[in-house]
Order: structure tokens, then C-alpha cells, then sequence
């Protein structure tokens, strides 16, 4: 994955701790384990059928611990827009932009999930030593980092998707994102990889982060 790849280029340090929300079927950690194959990985993905595919795709690799749930910035119970193209679940509903430019994402459907925080669930982990955050949640990234306030003082590295056109109704855009990031005390590195639609435009980034 480029992402992996690129961080690997751009971060000489050995990563013992991967915490990874919105974890899919595995990609990412798949991919990261050829790069750092001694990382303790912890994996969040709260669509019960894409939970699935994560625990079997994973289940071969050591130190990956996978979790069904959402995390946001309180516990509870939560309605995820369920999308039929799974990389875009959210909580939020998909922008008329996406559903212009990415029609694959159009049909979508509610389910109940269960939330906690980063905070809450963070105690579970032990010591993190050098970590990375790698948050992709459609549109609701700003909930998981405002209930991960303690944790986001121990992480080394955030890995982060931002959106420079409303993918998601609701969701804050890379300007407003980047003015939080940096009151939790981290600066930008570099992008990582980005969306492209077909008509060549670049709606959303992957960036690096880190703690200041």
C-alpha cells in the first residue's frame, strides 16, 4: 500500500505500536506488518460483516488485535450509514459530491453500532512506546480525536484522511481539521496519498502528522 510505503521512506524510526480505526477488511494492516512485522496492531472496525473479513483476513499475523466497535468522542450506541461500497461507512451520510463523483457510494443504509472512546479502550493496551494513530473514518474524525485527548498525548505519529471537498455532510474540511490537530499538538509532515475521482479531481489527502 502507498501509504505504508511512503511513511516507511519518510519516518526512520521502529514503530511498536499501530492503532488502527476504521480498519476495513485488513489492507492496512496487512500492509504494515511487511514493513514492520513486530508492531503490536490494534483494529477498529464496527460493520459487523466487514469485522468479519477483517478477523479472517488477519487472524495468520501475530500481535493484531481486532476490536467491533466505532470509536467517537463518547460512548453509546451510534446509526452507521452502512455503504454499499464498504470503504466509505460512515456516520455521516455521503455529500451529493461523492454520489456525483463516486456513484459507487451512493446507496447506503443504517445499522446500529456500538461506540466507545480511544481514551476509554486505550487503557487495555499497555505501554505504546513509539506509536501511530492511522484514522479513517469518513468524515468522523474530529468525534474519535475529541474523545482521545489522553491518548493523543502519547502518540508519536498520525496518519490522517482529510477531505479538501465535502465528501460527507458534516464533516470539518482539511483548513479546520489542521487548525486541531495542531491545538492537540501536532504539525504536518508530508501527504501520504490521495483520492483522485475520474474526472481528475483530488477531493481527499492522507497526511503525516507528528507530535511536536
Amino acid at each position: 500500500m502507498r501509504i505504508v510505503y511512503s511513511f516507511n521512506k519518510l519516518v526512520q524510526q521502529d514503530i511498536e505500536t499501530l492503532i488502527d480505526v476504521g480498519a476495513n477488511q485488513g489492507q492496512f494492516a496487512i500492509a504494515w506488518k511487511k514493513f514492520y512485522p513486530r508492531s503490536k496492531i490494534f483494529s477498529f472496525e464496527p460493520v459487523p460483516e466487514t469485522f468479519d473479513k477483517l478477523k479472517a483476513n488477519t487472524q495468520t499475523f501475530s500481535n493484531i488485535s481486532t476490536l467491533n466497535m466505532a470509536l467517537g468522542s463518547k460512548p453509546g450506541k451510534l446509526s452507521i450509514y452502512k455503504n454499499g461500497h464498504s470503504h466509505a461507512s460512515s456516520f455521516l451520510k455521503v455529500s451529493q459530491f461523492q454520489k456525483e463523483h463516486i456513484p459507487a457510494t451512493a446507496h447506503e443504509e443504517p445499522e446500529e453500532v456500538s461506540v466507545s472512546t480511544l481514551d476509554t479502550i486505550s487503557k487495555e493496551f499497555g505501554d505504546l512506546g513509539c506509536s501511530v494513530l492511522k484514522l479513517d473514518v469518513q468524515g468522523f474524525e474530529r468525534e474519535v480525536l475529541m474523545g482521545a485527548e489522553e491518548v493523543l498525548k502519547k502518540i508519536n505519529f498520525l496518519i490522517i484522511e482529510m477531505s479538501f471537498r465535502p465528501m460527507y455532510e458534516g464533516e470539518l474540511l482539511f483548513e479546520k481539521m489542521d487548525d486541531l490537530l495542531r491545538q492537540f499538538g501536532f504539525k504536518i509532515v508530508a501527504p501520504l496519498g490521495f483520492l483522485q475521482t475520474n474526472d481528475l479531481q483530488i477531493p481527499q489527502i492522507d497526511f503525516l502528522y507528528e507530535r511536536k
